[in-house]
C-alpha cells in the first residue's frame, strides 16, 4: 500500500480518520493526501443592477473560503505527533463535488469519518461516506468514532454465497494475527438457500483462500444489515468487514445496498472490499 487517501469536511471527524490512518501508514511509509473538496455557496443578487456587486463580494467570499479551508488542511497535516508520516494536503476548488473528487484520485485505501445518516436524511441523500463506498475504486475504511490504536482482532467478514468473492482480493492492511477467520451469513424471511448448502459453500471458500481454522455463524434477521450490525454488537467485534458491488442506477434505487446501510448505521470501523 502506497497511497492512503483521507476525504475531509473539515469537521473535527478528521481527527477519528486521520488518526487511524497514520497508524496504518507508518509500517508501511505509506504516503497520506489529505483531500478537500471546496463547496461554494451560492449568489443570489436581490435584483439585475445589484448583480455587478454581488459578483465582487461573492468572489471575495469564496477567496476567504479557500483560504480559510487550506489554513485548516495545513495545521491538520502538520500535526507534531504526524511528523513521520508524509502527508500532503490537497484543496481542490473545481466545483465537481466531493463524491466525484474522491473517487477520481488513485489511491490503495481511502480512510473516511462519518457519523452515518439516519431517517428521512438517509432517504433523501444519505451520507458522503455512503455515496463514496458506492462508487470508490478501492477498499473504503469508514471510522465512526475516536479508535486510539486501530489493531483490529476481532473482526467479522459477512458473507454471500457469490462466485465473485472467490477471486484473489488483497486487503489493504493486515487483518488481526491470524486474518480472517469469523464469518457471518445473514438469512432473511425471503432467502431460500439451504443452510447446510451454504456451509459447504463456505467451507470450500476458506480452503481456497488457504483459511484452516475459522468459525461460520447462520444467523437469522428480517434484514442483512441489521443482522450483521446485532452481531458484531454482540460478539463484540472492532472491525466488520464486507464486500460490494456498488449498485447504482434504479437497481441500487430498488434494492438499496447493504454495505451502504451497514456503514450508516454500524458502531465500530467497517472496511469495505469491492468484489
Amino acid at each position: 500500500m502506497k497511497t492512503i487517501l483521507v476525504p475531509t469536511d473539515l469537521s473535527p471527524l478528521t481527527v477519528n480518520a486521520l488518526a487511524v490512518t497514520v497508524t496504518l501508514a507508518r509500517p508501511m511509509g505509506a504516503n497520506i493526501i489529505l483531500l478537500h473538496s471546496v463547496a461554494y455557496p451560492m449568489p443570489m443578487p436581490a435584483y439585475a443592477e445589484a448583480f455587478s456587486s454581488t459578483v465582487d463580494y461573492t468572489m471575495n467570499t469564496y477567496a476567504d473560503i479557500e483560504q480559510d479551508a487550506r489554513d485548516t488542511l495545513n495545521q491538520l497535516a502538520n500535526n507534531p505527533a504526524y511528523a513521520d508520516v508524509t502527508i500532503r494536503p490537497v484543496l481542490l476548488t473545481n466545483g465537481h463535488g466531493v463524491v466525484d473528487n474522491v473517487t477520481d484520485q488513485p489511491a490503495d485505501l481511502i480512510v473516511m469519518a462519518s457519523e452515518g445518516a439516519s431517517g428521512l436524511n438517509e432517504w433523501l441523500v444519505g451520507s458522503n461516506a455512503e455515496a463514496i463506498v458506492r462508487y470508490a475504486h478501492c477498499p473504503v475504511l469508514v471510522i465512526k468514532k475516536p479508535v486510539p490504536h486501530f489493531q483490529p482482532r476481532n473482526i467479522v467478514c459477512a458473507i454471500d454465497v457469490d462466485e465473485r468473492l472467490n477471486t484473489m482480493h488483497p486487503y489493504p492492511f493486515q487483518l488481526g494475527e491470524q486474518g480472517l477467520n469469523q464469518f457471518l451469513y445473514v438469512m432473511t424471511p425471503t432467502d431460500n438457500r439451504d443452510p447446510a448448502g451454504i456451509r459447504d459453500w463456505v467451507d470450500a471458500f476458506a480452503l481456497r483462500k488457504g483459511i484452516s481454522r475459522f468459525s461460520f455463524v447462520i444467523r437469522p434477521a428480517k434484514t442483512v444489515p441489521e443482522g450483521i450490525i446485532n452481531h458484531a454488537r454482540e460478539v463484540g467485534a472492532d472491525l466488520i468487514v464486507l464486500y460490494t458491488h456498488g449498485h447504482t442506477g434504479l437497481r441500487h434505487l430498488l434494492t438499496g445496498s447493504v454495505a451502504e446501510d451497514v456503514v450508516n448505521h454500524a458502531d465500530v470501523p467497517v472496511l469495505i472490499m469491492r468484489a
